[in-house]
């Protein structure tokens, strides 16, 4: 019995002190004042949560932007029921050269107190406190988000109705959050965030187009998943 419990205390408290965060990247361009963006953490449990944020530097890969990002506030409560926001700019300086930079947002939890029942005093919340670091990306220069189109073909396999597409990012200066959405007859459409692509890297991706039988798609949409922008449309 106590071990069953102890199993139940643990799953309250995962979903009690569970992270959010939208949206989960950052995307935009630094150097032309416009690198602000609204983060939302919403409350979907029983208890108050209360983050701490800071940034640090992005990974090596690219370039680093942690020195020149601003936030508010740097404690943040959230009641249950209610949603935070936490607000972040970042520019870089007139020297920068155009590329692709990053920094990330790092997230840490505080216990809240509790008032006792009857005032008598008060008691720290007890659960599982989530850490979180997210690499946020952003750039510098005129280098909008752009997906090349190799191929594809659309197919049935063991009944199902599947997409095969070969993808290119042109750009030697920029990765791209992006995604997928397949229109189709009847009103049905299948749509995919399929992570990032990079510098002069190429995919090659297999979608299953459930509910859309071989002949129903007619277009193809690639989308920039942070900004929500079309990228690319094709007609079939």
């Amino acid at each position: 019995m106590r071990k069953l419990i102890a199993f139940v205390f643990i799953v309250f408290s995962l979903i009690s002190y569970s992270f959010h965060i939208m949206p989960d990247g950052f995307e935009k361009r630094i150097d032309n004042g416009q690198g602000y963006q609204e983060f939302y953490f919403p409350n979907n449990g029983l208890e108050t949560l209360r983050y701490k944020f800071s940034v640090s530097p992005g990974s090596d890969i690219r370039g680093d932007m942690s020195k020149w990002v601003e936030f508010y506030p740097k404690i943040l409560t959230v009641k249950p029921g209610e949603t935070g926001l936490l607000k972040v700019f970042a520019k870089a300086p007139k020297e920068v050269e155009a590329g692709e930079f990053g920094f990330h947002l790092d997230s840490s939890m505080i216990s809240v107190p509790n008032i006792k029942k009857g005032g008598t005093g008060i008691e720290s919340n007890v659960g599982i406190r989530i850490n979180a670091s997210l690499e946020m990306i952003g750039y510098v220069g005129n280098l909008n988000p752009d997906i090349l189109i190799e191929s594809y073909k659309i197919y049935e396999e063991n009944g199902k109705t599947k997409l095969e597409i070969a993808l290119k990012n042109p750009s030697s200066k920029r990765g791209v959050e992006f995604g997928i959405q397949v229109k189709g007859k009847n009103n049905t459409a299948v749509r995919r965030t399929l992570g990032r692509i990079y510098q002069n890297e190429m995919k090659k991706i297999t979608l299953d187009l459930d509910g859309m039988k071989k002949n129903h798609p007619y277009e193809i949409e690639l989308f920039e998943d942070i900004n929500y922008t079309t990228i690319k449309k094709i007609k079939i």
